[in-house]
């Protein structure tokens, strides 16, 4: 009774561990959640405002150029603020004319690999309709460093499935909308038009700009609550393994006491199927305890024959005479020694083990 009582206490410690590592997650949970939405907002706010400044640049660089072919002394100070935005924002600035054809692009290397797979695979694209024209191809797949080849023809369901069984032609069907680990929140896309000395529109001059710094750099004390949270379902976690262990002991021990026929196995039982397990154990075992309490004050005896250790009732009168054999009120005859029994015998609230043969 002893390690069975241990047994419960360590689960009453398990599930108090267990609820308060819950109430300190869920709280702490709330917590990181108003912390990233504040951070959500202000990467927000932080992008539009980059948008008004950018869409500024871009208008006064329209304004510059006169005409096209574009002035390389323009091309000359758009990749000046290419560099010196880098490695936190990336600028990626092109032009074409109203037809559609491409006149330049900062930084030149990348525009130079896009325009070449675009080149030597234009029927494929046509055939896929997936890019509409170059300016969709380049304003999708910039700043994408992932190697592409030139594809095969076909059909364009085969095509979408050869594409994505074969890395090199990730690029045929790829939509940054489903790609979850491209940060589409901080990208800015953006136009303004390009006109002659008469005013007359010629072309478009368009921007792309990835954002690649940290809106809101996060203090300690706001890595904080993330960090107890963790805490708290590493101990919620624990305290569930812990208790998950606890049952099989405690049904081993149960099952000893009851003489329940392998205990062990019940046991393991218990550890595989846990509360479903324990269930079947509990209907199925035996109601009696197997433990003598006195008859009187209905404490265990922990062996006493004499007298009970708690309140002093005689027990002589509930072991048989002759053998010691405990027995409950109303046998007549002893199920170890077969003797005859006193009417006075007799009064142990628990079973007594079948008899030895």
């Amino acid at each position: 009774m002893e390690r069975k009582k241990i047994l419960r206490r360590a689960a009453l410690i398990g599930v108090v561990v267990f609820l308060l590592a819950a109430a300190t997650a869920g709280a702490m949970a709330l917590v990181v959640q108003r912390t990233h939405v504040r951070h959500r907002a202000l990467a927000a706010e932080q992008l539009a405002q980059l948008g008004r400044e950018y869409q500024g640049y871009l208008d006064e660089t329209a304004k510059s150029i006169k005409g096209l072919p574009v002035d390389p002394k323009v091309i000359g100070e758009i990749q000046t603020r290419h560099y010196q935005q880098r490695p936190a924002l990336w600028v990626y600035v092109w032009a074409s004319n109203n037809a559609g054809e491409f006149q330049f692009g900062v930084p030149s290397d990348a525009f130079a690999r896009l325009n070449t797979v675009f080149d030597q695979n234009h029927d494929v694209i046509a055939k896929d309709n997936h890019f509409a024209n170059r300016d969709q191809f380049l304003r999708t797949l910039l700043h994408h460093p992932r190697r592409m080849e030139p594809a095969e023809s076909g059909d364009s369901d085969d095509g979408r499935r050869d594409a994505r069984r074969h890395e090199t032609a990730w690029w045929r069907f790829y939509d940054e909308s489903e790609d979850w680990g491209f940060a589409r929140d901080r990208l800015i896309f953006l136009s303004s038009p390009i006109q002659d000395a008469s005013g007359a529109t010629v072309g478009n001059l368009n921007l792309k700009l990835v954002d690649l710094k940290d809106p809101a750099p996060g203090s300690r004390n706001e890595d904080f609550p993330e960090n107890i949270m963790i805490g708290g379902v590493v101990a919620m976690v624990a305290s569930v393994v812990w208790l998950w262990f606890l049952l099989p002991s405690w049904v081993y021990i149960d099952a000893q006491q009851r003489h329940v026929p392998r205990p062990l196995l019940w046991s393991l039982l218990t550890l595989i199927g846990s509360v479903f397990a324990l269930v079947v154990y509990l209907v199925s075992r035996p109601t009696d305890t197997g433990e003598f309490q006195c008859p009187q004050c209905g404490k265990a005896l922990n062996g006493s024959k004499a007298g009970c250790p708690y309140c002093g009732a005689d027990l002589s009168a509930v072991f048989c005479p002759r053998c010691q054999y405990p027995v409950k009120a109303g046998w007549s005859f002893c199920p170890s020694c077969r003797s005859a029994l006193g009417k006075t015998s007799g009064g142990l609230d628990a079973p007594a083990e079948p008899p030895s043969t």
